[in-house]
This record gives structure tokens, sequence and C-alpha cells, in this order.
């Protein structure tokens, strides 16, 4: 059983990695793309924003693919889309190019949770789904430290192209290996196995949680697609150190995710610690408005604040998708919330872009961002809710 676990989640956590990492290179990359390339600060939040509006759109219609093919080859189709949008990011010469890999990363974008959690009910049984929610997410995080740590390097020892051809590569490299460790696993369709219909409606509750996603998105993709480029040009960090500050706020992410979803399961409940949540993202906006007059020190426990406030949840909702809709449903609920989520990454994008080159400020982007986390602690909060939480 552990030896199945542990495949399980080396398979989870390659999948989420995948199909997240782009958005992440663009962060990244951003000073050298717009060396290079001559783009505007406002071209790089609209590729950011191509990349997950594409993934909104198609998170429902994957989805139910998901439900309909089984997970185990859903999976492995959201492993081969990441893989051939960092090869045409690595061939880019231009705007144009970039928005190109930008719609076919998207796909994995919207379809990796879909995917990766109707693989988790399909194989873990209720109790130990808490964790692997969270090994899995932590995935995500990953990609961040992966991100900040070894882009930098690839790019002064190649150049932002060859960084995202090495990428590219590894995620192909890893497909087969992913198919092995899956053989047996995940190869069933959800409907057929519960007799749910996927046609049948959705728990009100998945509506709730979409919309809380949605707020948090936008909250959150203001700051993580920028993070690095505020180290570098608002608080004077170099770009290795900006890399850092990413790699920082992956690795704090990672054990915060898996920590988060295990609690949610096991000590509290998915909406009570939601609302914990978006209440400290509040207080990450707080202080990024004050970096700039504090001191360039404060991005490193931003960093960490970021990590636990505005990644952290995903691990937790994604498991309240897994413990409260059918598993017939699980790749359909699982695609609505996503819809939510990079709806508002794909809103934050171009408009923190744009309000940065227009005011040649980040405050008011940070004021907003805090603005867009108490707003969804306001959706995700209900009395009944905390006092049955407090009762139990």
């Amino acid at each position: 059983m552990r030896a199945r676990q542990v495949s399980l989640s080396a398979v989870l956590i390659a999948v989420m990695v995948a199909s997240t990492f782009q958005i992440f290179a663009l962060g990244v990359l951003a000073s050298s793309m717009i060396d290079d390339l001559g783009i505007s600060r406002t071209s790089v939040g609209i590729i950011g924003a191509v990349n997950t509006g594409v993934g909104a759109l198609t998170a429902p219609f994957s989805g139910r693919l998901t439900d309909r093919i089984g997970p185990r080859r859903a999976v492995l189709s959201v492993m081969a889309f990441g893989s051939v949008g960092m090869l045409m990011m690595a061939a880019s010469n231009g705007v144009w190019m970039l928005m190109v890999s930008a719609v076919i990363s998207g796909v994995p974008q919207g379809w990796g949770n879909p995917a990766t959690n109707a693989l988790i009910a399909d194989t873990m049984a209720p109790g130990r789904r808490g964790t692997i929610t969270g090994i899995k997410q932590s995935g995500v995080t990953l990609a961040i430290v992966l991100a900040g740590a070894s882009l930098p390097w690839l790019e002064g020892a190649y150049d932002w192209q060859g960084a995202a051809l090495f990428f590219s590569i590894l995620f192909f490299a890893l497909m087969p290996v992913s198919a092995a460790l899956l053989r047996g696993h995940g190869s069933r369709p959800e409907a057929a196995v519960v007799g749910v219909e996927v046609s049948e409606d959705l728990p009100p509750i998945i509506w709730r949680l979409a919309f809380f996603a949605l707020l948090m998105g936008t909250s959150g993709g203001a700051i993580g697609r920028f993070l690095a480029l505020f180290s570098e040009e608002a608080l004077g960090l170099s770009l290795e150190e900006a890399g850092a500050v990413v790699a920082l706020s992956g690795a704090v992410g990672m054990v915060a995710r898996i920590a988060a979803a295990r609690a949610a399961e096991r000590w509290t409940t998915p909406e009570r610690l939601l609302l914990q949540l978006s209440i400290l993202g509040v207080v990450t906006c707080a202080l990024l408005t004050s970096a700039t007059t504090i001191g360039s020190w404060l991005i490193w426990p931003i960093a960490v604040l970021y990590a636990i406030g505005h990644t952290a949840w995903n691990a937790v909702i994604h498991l309240a998708v897994i413990m409260k809709v059918p598993l017939a449903q699980a790749g359909r609920g699982s695609g609505i919330i996503m819809a939510g989520f990079l709806a508002g990454l794909t809103v934050s994008s171009p408009i923190t872009g744009w309000v940065v080159d227009t005011f040649d400020t980040w405050g008011p982007v940070w004021i907003g961002a805090g603005v867009l986390a108490a707003s969804a602690a306001a959706v995700i909060f209900r009395p009944s809710i905390v006092e049955s939480a407090t009762a139990s």
C-alpha cells in the first residue's frame, strides 16, 4: 500500500508541475523577455492572461472529459500538453509565438486539477485523501521552486529559450515513467463505476467555492505573477535574488499545502480553514504596500506569508471537492472551481501590468489585491459553518 501511495504521489506531483510551470516561467523570465524581445510589462501580463484564460474556458469541458475517459488517460494528456507548450515557448521569437505557447499551456493549466482530483477520488479511500491532496497540490509550489531556482541559472548559461526547452524535454521524459507507475490505476471512467450520471446537478457548495476561487485567484495572481518583477524593479533585487524570493515562496507553499489539506480533513473543516487563509492573504497585501518604504528585507517574510495565505487554500478547496462531490462528478466539480480560479488569474494579470505601466507604481495593485482577499473571506464566511465546526 505504501509503495502504491509513493508512486501515485510522484505522478500527481509531476502532473501538477507540468500543468502549471509555464505561468511561473513567465514570471521569472519576464525581465529577460522584456529586454530580448522589447515587449512591455502589459504584454507579459496579457500572455499570462492567455494561459489562464484558456484554462478557465476549457476547465469545465476537460473536467467532463476526465469523468468520461478516466483519470489515467487524463493525467497523461495533461503532461503531453505541458511539454508541447514549453516547446513552443522555447521556439518563440516574438509576442505572437509566446501567445501560441500560452494557448497550448493553458489547456493543462485548466485540466491538471480535474484530472488529478479524479485520480485521487478513484484510488484513495476517505481518511487518506487530505494528505495526498496536499502532496499533489505541492506540485504547483514545487513548480514555483523549480522556476525560481533553476531558470535564472539556465538563462545565464544559455538563454531564456534554452531554459524553456530544458523543461519541455523534462516533461516529455516523465510521460512514459508516469504511464508505467499508473498501470492498473485510474483507468476507469468514474460514471461507469458509481452509477451517477455526469449530467446531474452539482452540490450548491461548488458554486460558492468557485466564487471564492475567483476572488482569491484574482488577488493571488496579481502577487504571484509579478513578485519577481516587483522585487527587481521596486526593491532593487537582482534577478538571482528575485528568483530566490520566488523559490522561497514555493518551498514554503509546498509544506503549507500539505499541512493545510491534512488539517482540513482531520482537525477542522475546509470552509473554516479557507476563511483563515483568506484573512492571512489580506495581511500579506498590507505588508506589500509597505515594502518600498520599510525596506527590501520585508519581501522575504512577505514571500512566506504569501505562500501560506495565497497558495495553501488551493489544496484545501480541492480537498473539499473530493470530500463533497460524488466520485462520478469529481472532474466536473473540479473543472468549475478551476474555471473560477483561472478566470481570476486571467483578469489580474493584464490589469496589474497596465496599472504599473501607466502609473509607475505598485501600491494600487496591492491595495486591490487586499480588497479581493477580504471579499473572499466574506464569501466563505457563514456563522452556521463556524459554529458547527466549533461544536464538533
